[in-house]
């Protein structure tokens, strides 16, 4: 008889990556890892295999949805590059410690000895399994949010040591439909070394500030403040449409 780790289906939570399931056998089959089934328990693990299988192919079709949606003019050549890095193994794996998943799976003691928590591939694999198991839950508005955050955070980070006013502008547009405005807070210091303070609004909300010994290095830097918060602020926006 196998050990778990997490002792039993008694323990099992009722949620995942920001999905309440209405059917709770689908997160258990989701969470159980091949690892902690024995010979006689095939038929777990070919459920756990076959909800990895659909993950997989769920996650990379809203990712390609959302990278379409926020780059209008890219071609396929780089949307395709975008997208195998968003749907690689340690990117699911950082999406899986992102959202708290590790803890919840239900794991072999050799697994748990080894460190099995904390490897990309047994994260990666559980990830796509609860993606399958979100999608036939009928969970698919939290998969295209959880999609669309992912891409705005690998957009935003890509644009932090470019032109992030121009990103900024462009992922403002795509995703809240609105322009960027940068305003004056102050002006201080000596006239020969002055220091401007300039804040980004976007529909009537200031969202970040910057600082910077010219109006225009203030405005770069309001814009790379932006572009951190921005995952944030559009993971909120799409909480409150739900």
């Amino acid at each position: 008889m196998v050990e778990y780790e997490r002792a039993s289906a008694n323990n099992l939570p009722t949620s995942a990556l920001g999905h309440q399931f209405r059917d709770l056998t689908l997160l258990e089959a989701a969470l159980t890892h091949p690892s902690s089934t024995n010979t006689a328990q095939a038929d777990v693990r070919l459920r756990y295999q076959r909800l990895e299988f659909l993950g997989d192919a769920v996650w990379s079709l809203y990712v390609s949805d959302a990278l379409v949606s926020l780059l209008p003019t890219a071609s396929e050549g780089e949307l395709t590059i975008r997208r195998a890095r968003l749907v690689s193994g340690a990117a699911l794996a950082e999406m899986a410690q992102l959202h708290g998943l590790a803890p919840l799976l239900l794991l072999s003691k050799g697994e748990e000895l080894t460190g099995g928590r904390q490897k990309a591939r047994v994260l990666s694999s559980a990830f796509e399994a609860v993606i399958g198991a979100i999608y036939l839950d009928d969970g698919v508005r939290e998969i295209h949010n959880l999609a669309r955050e992912a891409c705005v955070k690998a957009l935003s980070g890509e644009a932090l040591d470019h032109d992030p006013k121009t990103a900024l502008q462009q992922l403002a547009q795509s995703l809240l439909r609105a322009t960027p405005r940068y305003r004056l807070v102050c002006r201080s210091g000596p006239p020969h070394a002055p220091t401007f303070e300039v804040e980004v609004v976007v529909e009537r909300s200031p969202i970040a500030k910057g600082k910077g010994r010219s109006r225009q290095e203030a405005e770069q830097e309001a814009a790379r403040a932006a572009l951190r918060s921005l995952p944030d602020l559009v993971s909120t926006t799409s909480s409150s449409q739900v």
